[in-house]
């Protein structure tokens, strides 16, 4: 037991001794490194000038041994580092606060041991020139070379400049900090690389102005530069990486890769900036060769891939799925070519699965084909329409105006509506097909139409590049409603995001074995014109109509109506029908008959049903009636009671000749003979829409005398109305309220008295209509006036 604690007083006693010995050592090298700091630093300054062309100035130094023994730290005041080549001083490095750690016995050595170098609000500029120049030319085994052993630097607040042998910015970047550990002998450079940067610019062609990271670790060798662990982020862009550089060749190669990232945030890269309008994730992978020391991007090429993808402009949203391709930048981002083999596009009601090629910049030219599906929804009537087929098509799209140019288009396209359980649903097909001018053929079938069409449209991209249309179409078929049809064009869609159809100029022939429009029925139609907006002008029209034929020029500008017609065999009756006796109950359908022909010049402007408005209605005419007959009219039963006559209950004419106009809700009916069955004579008269009338007649009373007396029933229609005793007479009033007066040849020769006023109004007072009592229809003053022309021999006019 004595033995042992005699060995553990050794032991003690030993490391005591040790820890004395090593204090009195640590003491006096503090000591010495203390009185020796002039003398170290002048060692510095030595060892740093047997590089010639490396001078360093500075205001003052601080040195600090205690914090940082065994090594000195070094505090210089406005640091200054210039290098001298070919008679020409450069300050590669300026800064306010240098600090440096180093080992005081290794410098001593001949060698420079910095632990540390931290520089605040420095300024660093340097050429690539610079590593060849200073290092290229040292002799490795000369005994006056110097080892440096630098294990870190820290910048704050720094910008960083890398120029060429012309003094042009390569390189530049600023930021907050910027942590460098690295190791140099000879020529050998070993970096590691951390920082955090605000600014970077590599030659004039890629630039980021936002806050991004980048860390990297370079080894040199044989005169290349490896560059390897490089790490850089741009918000959710997170991108790794590897390069080379070759001073000799001053070639550079770099490939990067980066998963999940945001698309937007490409947009804070050089020429990127429109991706600012897309949202999704993106994978991608690049490959950068650079040339003439990073002064010029050779190839940036870009592979990327997305599931989905929005793109989101001022006026439509439009959904990217299953997108692969690259993106190949040549000849500093001058040229630009992509490949896209696969990519699904969807926006508002069209789906399009495609191949694309891209070119360009500012204008961006695309080869794009594949397939197209687009659903058109129209309200009246109610019908969706699907497009499906096979298109290529060459397009210049501008990024900025977001305008898009077709250059060359071809596609063959299906159309065809989508099945629903509506008994009523229309049904629409045909064809699509483009190759520089556009052709749609198909049918439309609804219950009230049945049509065939085909739609030409030369010079298609032409036309829609200047947004000027002129399409020919062609209608033809069984059956055709005009209503129909004008709903069918004009009638915005219930998508609101889904442009309407607008009409543009276009030209048109019809066919159609029957035709409506409101309550006109037509059969055999045929037709030819323009249509520009809500204009319609047709240059011809024919078909047969009220049992007879019409043709002639139409004209119709929003709600009114302009036409020209050629009438030919027409049923009087069958018009007062079709078009309900014209909103009047004084002459209808049931009181005429007869056939007529001549031309008519029509204007009315349509109402809120589309019906004709009565007051707008203006006619001028030039025609003919045939076989015309008057019948059932409490007129006529009381003019026949008056001439006791049977037969004037039905009156047949001979054929009618007159200019009738309708013009203020009047029909103004102009002199005529009216040659009957019952009388001979000349009438004019107006008429109005409120039932409102005036008439002048002439009677030649020779006929009715020898019907009376001779009981004759045969009347010559070639005998003059102007006879030998002629009566005349003037018959005005209001519905059932009228009047008949006697007057004299001079007042009928002048023509109306104007009991009817020009704007329809009222009734002059005079000669004041007098109210019918009773069942009577009418009043006849007393008396009667007969002139007598001339001595005719009736007997023998016989």
């Amino acid at each position: 037991m004595a033995i042992l604690v005699k060995i553990y007083h050794r032991i003690f006693r030993i490391i005591i001794l040790l820890l004395l010995l090593m204090l009195i050592l640590v003491l006096t090298g503090a000591g010495i490194l203390f009185f020796k700091q002039e003398y170290i630093i002048n060692t510095l300054r030595e060892n740093l000038n047997k590089y010639p062309d490396l001078s360093l100035t500075y205001s003052s130094v601080s040195v600090n041994t205690l914090k940082t023994f065994p090594r000195f730290s070094y505090s210089f005041t406005d640091f200054v580092l210039v290098i001298n080549l070919n008679s020409k001083s450069d300050t590669v490095l300026k800064t306010d606060d240098f600090q440096i750690s180093i080992s005081p016995f290794k410098l001593l050595g001949g060698k420079i041991d910095i632990k540390n170098i931290r520089v605040s609000n420095a300024r660093i500029k340097w050429q690539t020139n610079y590593p060849e120049e200073l290092f290229g030319s040292s002799d490795s085994s000369s005994e006056s070379s110097v080892s440096v052993l630098i294990s870190g630097i820290s910048l704050n607040n720094f910008f960083f400049e890398l120029l060429d042998s012309v003094s042009k910015t390569v390189l530049y970047c600023s930021g907050k900090n910027l942590n460098i550990k690295f190791k140099t002998e000879h020529t050998k450079l070993l970096l590691s690389i951390q920082s955090e940067l605000s600014k970077t610019t590599v030659g004039e062609y890629f630039k980021i102005t936002n806050q991004h990271q980048l860390n990297f670790d370079i080894e040199n060798s044989d005169n290349k530069l490896y560059i390897y662990n490089l790490e850089s982020s741009i918000k959710s862009l997170r991108i790794n990486g590897s390069g080379i550089y070759d001073f000799n060749s001053q070639l550079a190669a770099f490939r990067f890769k980066s998963n999940r990232f945001q698309a937007q945030d490409l947009s804070y890269l050089p020429y990127l900036k429109s991706f600012d309008q897309i949202k999704g994730i993106i994978t991608a992978d690049a490959y950068l060769r650079l040339s003439s020391g990073f002064e010029k991007v050779d190839t940036f090429q870009v592979n990327y891939n997305s599931n989905k993808l929005k793109w989101i402009t001022k006026n439509e949203e439009t959904t990217i799925t299953n997108l692969e391709g690259y993106t190949l930048l040549t000849n500093n981002f001058s040229k630009h070519f992509s490949y896209i083999p696969k990519a699904s596009i969807e926006s508002n009601n069209s789906k399009i699965n495609l191949n694309a090629k891209i070119k360009g910049f500012n204008n961006l030219v695309i080869l794009a084909k594949g397939y197209v599906s687009h659903n058109l929804r129209i309200q009246k009537p109610e019908i969706d329409i699907e497009t499906t087929g096979q298109f290529k098509a060459l397009i210049s799209y501008a990024p900025k105006t977001e305008s898009i140019t077709p250059l060359l288009l071809k596609s063959d396209l299906v159309f065809e509506n989508k099945k629903n359980i509506s008994f009523n649903q229309p049904s629409v097909k045909g064809t699509i097909a483009i190759n520089n001018d556009l052709n749609i053929a198909g049918y439309f079938k609804s219950d009230s139409t049945d049509i065939n069409f085909n739609i030409n449209q030369a010079n298609f991209l032409e036309s829609y590049t200047q947004n000027r249309y002129s399409p020919n179409i062609y209608l033809y078929g069984n059956h055709i409603d005009y209503n129909d049809i004008v709903h069918l064009i004009t009638d915005r869609t219930s998508n609101t995001s889904t442009k309407g159809v607008d009409l543009p100029k276009m030209s048109f022939m019809l066919n159609f074995k029957r035709a409506s429009y409101n309550r006109l029925k037509l059969n055999s139609l045929k037709a030819n014109g323009i249509i520009n907006g809500d204009t319609i002008s047709v240059d011809y029209f024919a078909a047969d109509c009220f049992d007879g034929n019409v043709s002639g020029k139409f004209k119709s500008h929003g709600n009114s109506v302009h036409t020209n017609l050629w009438v030919s065999n027409v049923s009087i009756e069958y018009v007062f029908k079709t078009f309900n006796n014209w909103g009047q109950s004084y002459i209808t359908a049931d009181n005429l008959s007869g056939r007529f022909k001549g031309i008519m010049n029509m204007q009315f402007k349509k109402n809120e049903k589309g019906d004709v408005d009565l007051g707008s209605l203006k006619l001028f005419s030039d025609v003919q009636v045939v076989q015309g007959k008057l019948k059932g009219m409490d007129r006529i039963k009381g003019l026949s009671k008056w001439l006791n006559l049977e037969q004037v209950k039905v009156i047949a004419f001979d054929t009618l000749k007159n200019k009738i106009t309708i013009e203020n809700r009047k029909i103004i009916i102009p002199n005529m003979d009216v040659k009957s069955n019952v009388l001979l004579l000349n009438v004019s008269g107006v008429h109005d829409f409120d039932n409102r009338y005036e008439y002048l007649a002439r009677i030649n009373i020779g006929n009715l005398l020898k019907r009376k007396f001779v009981k004759s029933d045969k009347i010559d229609l070639h005998s003059s109305t102007d006879g030998s005793i002629n009566l005349y007479l003037l018959l005005f009033g209001k519905n059932d309220d009228y009047e008949i007066e006697w007057i004299n040849k001079k007042s009928f020769e002048s023509g109306t008295h104007n009991t009817i006023q020009i704007d329809s109004v009222a009734i002059q007072n005079s000669p004041q209509i007098k109210k019918v009592e009773g069942n009577a229809v009418g009043k006849v003053k007393n008396g009667y006036k007969l002139e007598w022309d001339e001595q005719i021999d009736t007997l023998k006019n016989e």
